[in-house]
């Protein structure tokens, strides 16, 4: 029997990909039976199933985050205050490598189809930064000034900062859904999730060198820097999220045929999470030997519900052979995550708050493998 299988494959995966599998069928993606060549929405009806599937990818992207900018750099070192003319600097962030893995059934009455996706992503990034002569860097409204000076309005500006995350993504889903549309070379499916988050995410902000105390420059004829890194002097900042979330989710995939194996698809989804984030912020002062340090440590637990939504546009060639046993594949495909109200960073003013309608997004590509039977 001939059909049009594309539409069976419940893929998570976004990007760069390499899809091979083996399938227990007796049909070709370039050939669809009368009896596949079109389904009702409201009464699907295929007879042209494969009872399951595996995924397994690996997976290449990135990640950018909202309310979490450490510093501000401003042209004149005489300025204390937050900047008046002056740009934010961002938190570094590199491309890493992550992993997904993936296990469906179709077997089930009516054409439905059930499938359990787990992703794991991780990403550490490193850097450190240097001004030029003249400008400074100027701790942002994320860290506790009160430990340095004890006072908000007056801040150190900064000749050095160094820069450090790391976050850690799990995300596991249960879906459920069938195919509401089958033609020669057109396939929609609709589907529904139960999904759980869980993301970790560190941050680590060192600033020394100061060239400003309040509003005093730091010259030799007048007060003495208190950060210098060739005394082991340092401002430092650190913050700690970790967020979980369990919820609903709907989606829908579609995919057109284009001819010779080729498809383009494309797969979207939304969900809503009830979870909890803890933020923790610590801020040391510890100036050159022979000084006090200081150190103030804030911390705060919320539960709170977290819109997310995903979204994979690829490109994906197989061929089958053995008898129309085996398929090979490749696939090519550009994911984009969002995890909205995520990012509650602490603001440690005299009346400390969280940071609202921050989240952390994610987006990248993908290296696919599939087997069927």
């Amino acid at each position: 029997m001939k059909k049009y299988s594309l539409n069976k494959i419940p893929m998570i995966l976004a990007s760069l990909g390499l899809f091979a599998g083996i399938q227990a069928e007796d049909a070709t993606l370039d050939r669809v039976p009368a009896d596949c060549t079109s389904l009702c929405a409201d009464k699907p009806n295929f007879d042209c199933s494969r009872d399951f599937n595996f995924n397994a990818a690996a997976i290449y992207e990135q990640v950018r985050v909202q309310g979490g900018e450490p510093a501000f750099i401003t042209n004149s070192r005489d300025q204390t205050y937050f900047p008046v003319n002056g740009f934010g600097v961002q938190q570094p962030e590199i491309a890493s490598w992550g992993f997904k893995l993936g296990a469906g059934y179709t077997g089930w009455s009516d054409q439905w189809t059930t499938a359990v996706k787990y992703s794991y992503f991780q990403a550490v990034s490193d850097t450190a930064m240097q001004n030029a002569y003249g400008s400074a860097f100027i701790p942002s409204v994320y860290v506790n000034q009160n430990v340095d000076n004890g006072q908000n309005a007056l801040v150190t500006s900064f000749g050095n900062l160094q820069l450090g995350n790391k976050t850690i993504i799990n995300d596991v889903k249960f879906t459920i859904g069938r195919p509401t549309l089958v033609t020669e070379r057109v396939s929609v499916d609709i589907y529904s999730s139960v999904e759980a988050t869980i993301i970790s995410r560190r941050q680590v902000q060192q600033y020394t060198n100061d060239v400003a105390s309040g509003n005093i420059p730091v010259t030799q004829f007048s007060v003495t820097q208190r950060y210098a890194a060739a005394n082991g002097g340092y401002f430092q900042n650190y913050q700690k999220y970790t967020w979980w979330g369990v919820g609903p989710g709907i989606g829908s995939k579609v995919n057109y045929l284009l001819g010779k194996g080729v498809s383009v698809y494309g797969d979207a989804s939304g969900s809503i999470k009830y979870g909890l984030i803890s933020t923790r912020t610590s801020t040391i002062s510890s100036p050159k030997s022979g000084s006090t340090g200081l150190e103030a440590i804030l911390m705060s637990n919320l539960y709170q519900f977290s819109p997310g939504v995903e979204f994979e546009l690829g490109l994906q060639w197989s061929y089958t052979f053995d008898e129309e046993q085996t398929k090979v594949g490749f696939c090519i495909a550009y994911e984009n995550q969002y995890y909205f109200m995520t990012m509650r960073t602490l603001v440690p003013e005299s009346a400390v708050r969280t940071e609202n309608g921050a989240g952390l997004g994610l987006q990248g590509l993908v290296l696919q493998g599939m087997l069927e039977f």
